[in-house]
């Protein structure tokens, strides 16, 4: 170990990759390299996880599709990342930053920095872990001998257990070949729901599932399943998309899912991503339709809103985004949804300020500047409007997450 400079090959992995790299030695970061300056560290969120994973090489995926690399050796361990197989959308890095807590004047060169890290492979990534690994303990591995370390499922926040989820497929496979017009009724009582967005009946329906047997796609098992998710995230996209959510937004997560569900390697992991998956479409839906979208012009509004919650909204950059003239939009959506389009767009905005605020213990400050406000106040007189209360009073009668310091 002490004939190795392991900063100088971490900083040569960082320049490489562009991807920052850290060192610890017994849990305490002692190393950090980054090509472009970041306010504040995006693994903060995951290190402890991270950290406390038993694996000697590993990666951690996260709720978001960021994935991390971890190499340990005795109280060495080096974590690459964050990285993803695409590029980030200006309001994933908007929400990454509001997660982080970034003081607003670092908000800017935060994004800038998280977002000229270049999208990668991640079996480059894994190659690269087993390359350190090499180094560091003389081990050639292969991309065969890495582990899953899928720690997503331990940070659901659905009622429904993995013990459910792993049963309703197994006797899906054990059944005997059932009526195809109930395996019909089943999907199409399945996308009916992602398309209202109602995630309580969603989280009965999935406990109460009865039996259906699938049909065969393949003869190995595991590739069964895998095809079966395909086909499902491939249906239940559409359903979402029916019901509001932006076709881009819900492109991306669909391929997000897919790549995910191709590195998994047990029935019970594709079973507890294929809940997680539908229970995330469903709530998209149901965010967009909370807004009190009535049309489907009110829907698109809003999904466009949720995708630019960050920035100003201008109708005539809503108007270009959604194919009509700006006097068109304006008429057609007060006839449509008996509202002015500003007040609604107003109403989406501070729909999600709810959410936050009962949510999480994020400062008046900080989600009034997520979600665009030219200033608290501003914020805070908004909601009053629309809610007929301070977003202090609103937090407290919620009574969900602690008081925070504004």
């Amino acid at each position: 170990m002490e004939s190795i400079d392991l900063r100088y090959i971490c900083s040569a992995i960082n320049r490489l990759s562009s991807v920052p790299v850290r060192i610890y030695d017994g849990g305490v970061q002692v190393f950090f390299q980054s090509v472009f300056p970041l306010p504040a560290d995006p693994i903060r969120p995951y290190e402890k996880r991270i950290l406390a994973s038993p694996d000697k090489v590993g990666y951690l995926i996260t709720e978001d599709f960021d994935f991390y690399g971890l190499v340990r050796h005795g109280r060495t361990s080096i974590v690459i990342g964050p990285s993803r197989q695409s590029l980030r959308t200006p309001q994933e890095l908007q929400r990454l930053a509001f997660d982080l807590d970034i003081p607003r004047q670092e908000v800017p060169q935060f994004i800038a920095a998280v977002g000229a890290i270049l999208p990668l492979p991640l079996d480059f990534m894994l190659e690269i872990l087993c390359m350190v690994n090499h180094v560091l303990c003389g081990e050639k591995l292969q991309l065969r001998d890495l582990r899953v370390t899928d720690l997503l499922q331990t940070t659901l926040s659905t009622q429904i257990t993995a013990e459910q989820v792993q049963s309703n497929f197994e006797a899906i496979n054990e059944s005997k070949p059932n009526d195809v017009y109930r395996a019909h009724q089943v999907e199409q009582e399945l996308l009916a729901i992602v398309q209202s967005g109602d995630v309580e009946k969603l989280e009965e329906w999935a406990a109460n599932m009865s039996a259906v047997r699938a049909g065969q796609t393949s003869s190995n098992a595991l590739q069964q399943d895998k095809n079966i998710f395909t086909a499902t995230v491939t249906l239940v996209s559409r359903a979402a998309i029916q019901g509001g959510m932006d076709l881009e937004d819900a492109m991306r997560l669909s391929d997000s899912y897919i790549r995910k569900c191709d590195r998994l390697s047990s029935m019970e992991e594709i079973g507890n991503l294929q809940y997680h998956m539908v229970h995330a479409f469903t709530e998209q839906v149901a965010r967009i339709l909370d807004c009190g979208a009535q049309s489907a012009l009110a829907r698109r509004v809003a999904a466009y809103v949720r995708r630019h919650l960050s920035e100003p909204i201008h109708t005539e950059d809503l108007a270009r985004a959604l194919f009509l003239s700006r006097g068109h939009l304006s008429t057609k959506f007060k006839k449509e949804q008996g509202m002015d389009l500003t007040a609604f767009i107003r109403q989406v905005k501070i729909n999600e300020a709810r959410h936050l605020l009962q949510h999480t213990d994020k400062s008046l400050l900080t989600i009034s500047s997520y979600l665009g406000f030219s200033s608290q106040s501003h914020f805070s007189r908004a909601f009053k409007a629309m809610t007929g209360e301070s977003p202090g009073d609103y937090r407290r009668h919620q009574q969900v997450v602690p008081q925070p310091t504004s």
